[in-house]
């Protein structure tokens, strides 16, 4: 059964779909009146409904009990990455989603590249919402605010951020944990020195120099794996 999208908290009752969700139910899905298809308002909320109407908009409602599902173990994981050039960020946005992240933070550094502005970041979300659709998850990522070096060392929380000479990667217990990715060009001394002052901890994947995406995606899914036993 596929899965649309509905605005958040999903309720009782008919629900307008967006122009967007029309549009992909009708011409994507080919949707009908009468067609039964699985709900989510990316918040945790999900239920099967039926197609009521198909008129000016695409028009849903639920027919089961509106179910709240827990969110993964890695739902505890932000990403706070460097972005990478071209389009590849997309990808890497479409494979966090998949994986269940919570929070993806586009990582502000010397050496990286230009950072997203608003109109990007909009993409991004709808990016993560059909990844979401797609892979029958029930929470989206939240995407940004903007992260840098200096703000997330100040933060107080739970920092691990990836060096080549640092010991193997492992994941400590379930908790809001940040995952710090730096650019291609890799962080500066003084970068590195400010994670290692906040008390980040620093680790290793396999494998000699990765891509942003493929080390963003690799951690992401070091730490699910490893999370996983503790799910509820």
């Amino acid at each position: 059964m596929r899965t649309l999208l509905v605005p958040a908290p999903l309720a009782p009752g008919p629900i307008d779909l967006s122009e967007e969700e029309a549009f992909h139910g009708r011409s994507v899905l080919r949707l009908r009146v009468g067609d039964e298809v699985r709900i989510a308002d990316g918040a945790g909320l999900a239920a099967t409904a039926v197609v009521r109407a198909d008129r000016r908009t695409l028009t849903v409602e639920a027919v089961g009990p509106i179910e709240r599902l827990a969110p993964d173990p890695a739902a505890h994981l932000t990403v706070a990455c460097a972005p990478p050039k071209g389009d590849r960020f997309a990808d890497l946005v479409r494979g966090l989603t998949e994986l269940g992240v919570g929070c993806i933070q586009p990582l502000a550094c010397a050496r990286g590249e230009r950072l997203p502005n608003d109109t990007q970041l909009d993409r991004l979300r709808r990016i993560a919402a059909e990844a979401l659709k797609q892979c029958r998850r029930s929470h989206l990522p939240e995407l940004g605010p903007l992260a840098e070096i200096a703000t997330l060392a100040q933060s107080g929380r739970v920092l691990t951020f990836l060096d080549r000479d640092a010991p193997p990667a492992r994941p400590g217990p379930v908790g809001p944990t940040v995952l710090v990715i730096g650019p291609e060009g890799g962080f500066t001394p003084e970068e590195r020195q400010m994670l290692v002052a906040a008390g980040a901890n620093a680790a290793r994947l396999a494998g000699p120099v990765l891509r942003i995406e493929t080390a963003a995606l690799a951690a992401a899914a070091v730490w699910a794996t490893a999370w996983e036993e503790h799910r509820p």
